[in-house]
């Protein structure tokens, strides 16, 4: 990965460079002055014994946090709770607790954008390291199981982890021994000889807790009103206090134990300290006499970094044995095992007379990917991608019966800045590093200069490919070519086993030109061999997967005019055939049409009579039987009807019969025989028709 660039926007690096006059730091501390929390950034002022903090934005306002009883020792460690509601100040000598006023505005500033702010300091465990000028701090940090972000957790020279709360910061809630019997009264004779054998506690870090939980954040506008995502019910908040968090302990000689935390009121009275715990492959010198350093990657299982003063880097994966849950907790001790993966060697000066040279690294973890961290010390600034990290995320993801690939994943190392490339300039010391969220690297210099360092998103080779069982995609001519991705082959080519870092300087001391040969020498030997080279064979295999991919695009060119033409034949064919079915199909309705006239004709001629005529002819007998009968009928209504007219005669011929029938046969009775004979006229008409129509059907 190549760092894309380098830049000094922040103000406040321009007013600490200003303020900076003693450059003096202690060879064997690892300073850690630079932290941010959510979009602010705050460093340590040494000579103001202050604190200044700005807006990750360009040109924003600088304000100045003067503390109401600044520590009377020095500050090698400044770290902000996740709330960024208090930053610890951490010494050998003590640990100070700052309380940060709330944001307010736009840009959200402190205390609403004044310029100086004179913040409350609270000391923790004072009175006991005044009683105690043997103890020292060994480590201190922030509890990530605090509901209220107010445990802080401090690593002792005595070889005890104590818990402490703010509300009682005197007191602590939880003492833990360390020394297993080693150290059982603070003595000065005890301490040093413990030292010396480097069996005393000098780091620690934190895992992740046996459930899965999303760790409180804070508002950077509100910064700390609403500080937590959790429900405050008792039940929640019980459930929160009584996670287990596991903390790991770095002793001097490179072993490593662990104690179990929680912070809930039904903890047990006595924490029991597992280890040391076992490393495999075993080494004669437990990977390192000279540990200094411990970081936990949060992963699935934990890995753990453990650096030493001579630049090594081991990482370590804890294995968990199976134990039944009816087993007693001894068995754990024995059960929980560091296999060290890979062992990394970092450069970490460029003088050519600085083959033994040794300086305490800090490890800082990347808030952007589990899968890098970052280290710095007093010679420069390194970064570090284990890709086996993503290999473990990514088997977490898989079914619980898919098997887990053992293939290699060594780690990247980057050299990012170094600080001694010559020797009359003099060292500058890295103070402080902060990675942002936004892929920008903060480094602090001992000349209070802060270094903006734009970085890339880390790169971590695809080790696991899901399986698809349900079909096999076709492997083209060009897979079969590159079976391996071409991506993945360019960045392996551009892999580098060194990398060439930022330079920085210490003094405007005059450096011979021999000095300056030598030092553009080795760079340019470097640029040869670790970025040009790498890049001529890449554009080698790039020209050659170009090429190949011309002659296949000819190939595959060939192959598309010769289609289109055949598909052009093809077009034409079909339309012929088109055009043929179409006077087949009509030729086809006509010799249909031909055929049914001629079974028309044939079903006519046959003597025998169709099932059609035969039903005609029993239709026309009934009519005939029915003909006869209607003939009769009519034949009576002719002579009723002629009956009738012959008495109508004989009554309108004689006037008696008029006389008699007009006296005889009333008005109504009268009216009602026209009626009755004009019915049956109307009668008679109809079956005249029927009569009629009958004759003309049967031709009579």
């Amino acid at each position: 990965t190549n760092m894309a660039g380098c830049t000094d926007t922040l103000t406040l690096s321009r007013i600490l460079t200003d303020k900076c006059k003693d450059k003096h730091f202690t060879k064997s501390s690892r300073y850690r002055l630079l932290d941010s929390v959510d979009d602010v950034i705050i460093a340590w002022s040494k000579e103001d014994g202050c604190l200044l903090s700005q807006l990750i934005i360009p040109n924003c306002k600088v304000q100045t946090l003067a503390l109401s009883k600044p520590p009377v020792w020095e500050v090698e460690h400044v770290q902000i709770n996740k709330s960024g509601s208090g930053v610890a100040l951490i010494g050998r000598r003590g640990v100070a607790v700052v309380e940060l006023p709330h944001r307010s505005g736009d840009p959200p500033l402190y205390d609403g954008g004044r310029d100086t702010i004179t913040c409350r300091v609270e000391y923790v465990a004072e009175r006991f390291f005044l009683c105690h000028p043997k103890l020292e701090v060994m480590a201190a940090a922030w509890h990530p199981g605090s509901l209220e972000n107010n445990h802080i957790v401090i690593l002792a020279s005595d070889n005890y982890l104590r818990i402490y709360n703010l509300t009682s910061n005197e007191i602590p809630e939880q003492a833990i021994s360390l020394g297993s019997g080693r150290v059982g009264v603070i003595s000065s004779s005890n301490f040093t000889c413990s030292s010396n054998l480097g069996e005393s506690a000098v780091a620690f870090d934190f895992g992740l807790p046996n459930e899965p939980v999303m760790c409180p954040s804070g508002n950077p506008v509100s910064n700390g009103i609403i500080e937590n995502l959790i429900d405050l019910e008792n039940g929640k908040r019980q459930k929160f206090l009584g996670l287990q968090w596991p903390v790991f302990i770095l002793y001097g000689n490179g072993e490593i134990y662990f104690v179990i935390t929680n912070l809930s009121t039904t903890r047990p009275a006595l924490h029991r300290l597992f280890g040391p715990l076992s490393m495999i492959p075993a080494c004669d010198d437990n990977y390192g006499l000279d540990s200094c350093s411990l970081l936990v990657l949060q992963s699935s299982p934990p890995v753990l970094v453990i650096a030493t003063t001579t630049g090594q880097l081991h990482h370590c994966i804890v294995i968990d044995s199976d134990v039944n849950e009816d087993e007693s907790l001894s068995s754990i001790a024995t059960s929980v095992k560091l296999h060290v993966y890979e062992t990394v060697e970092l450069e970490l000066s460029l003088l050519p007379d600085d083959e033994n040279f040794t300086s305490p690294l800090s490890l800082h973890p990347d808030p952007t990917t589990p899968t890098r961290y970052w280290v710095s010390h007093e010679a420069g600034v390194h970064g570090v991608t284990v890709p086996f990290i993503e290999h473990l995320l990514q088997y977490t993801d898989l079914p619980d019966d898919a098997a887990f690939s053992a293939s290699e994943s060594p780690c990247i190392v980057d050299h990012i800045l170094c600080t001694r490339s010559l020797t009359p300039a003099g060292p500058m010391p890295v103070v402080g590093l902060v990675a942002g969220t936004s892929h920008i690297l903060y480094v602090m210099l001992a000349s209070g200069r802060i270094i903006s360092i734009i970085i890339p998103p880390a790169f971590v080779q695809q080790i696991i490919e899901s399986p698809n069982t349900d079909f096999d995609l076709a492997v083209s001519p060009l897979r079969k070519v590159h079976s391996q991705n071409f991506e993945d082959h360019i960045r392996c080519i551009l892999h580098r086993l060194s990398s060439q870092p930022l330079l920085a300087s210490g003094s405007t001391s005059k450096v011979t030109p021999d000095e300056y040969l030598n030092l553009l020498n080795r760079i340019t030997a470097t640029l040869r061999k670790n970025y040009m080279q790498p890049q001529r064979a890449a554009r080698l295999d790039i020209q050659r997967r170009s090429d190949i991919l011309n002659e296949q695009k000819q190939r595959l060119q060939a192959e598309v005019d010769d289609l289109q033409a055949r598909k052009k034949s093809l077009t034409e064919k079909a339309h012929e055939l088109a055009e043929k079915y179409e006077e087949a199909n009509d030729k086809k309705s006509q010799l249909v049409e031909r055929l049914e006239r001629v079974l028309s004709q044939v079903m006519r001629a046959l003597p025998v009579l169709s099932t059609g005529e035969k039903n005609m002819m029993r239709e026309l007998e009934s009519m005939q039987s029915h003909t006869s009968s209607l003939l009769n009928q009519l034949a009576q209504i002719k002579a009723k009807d002629k009956w009738q007219i012959s008495q109508m005669e004989k009554y309108q011929n004689t006037e008696t019969v008029k006389n008699q029938r007009a006296s005889c046969v009333s008005e109504s009775q009268l009216k009602a025989l026209k009626q009755a004979l004009t019915n049956e006229g109307e009668k008679l008409s109809n079956l005249l028709e029927r009569v009629n129509h009958v004759k003309h059907d049967l031709q009579l």
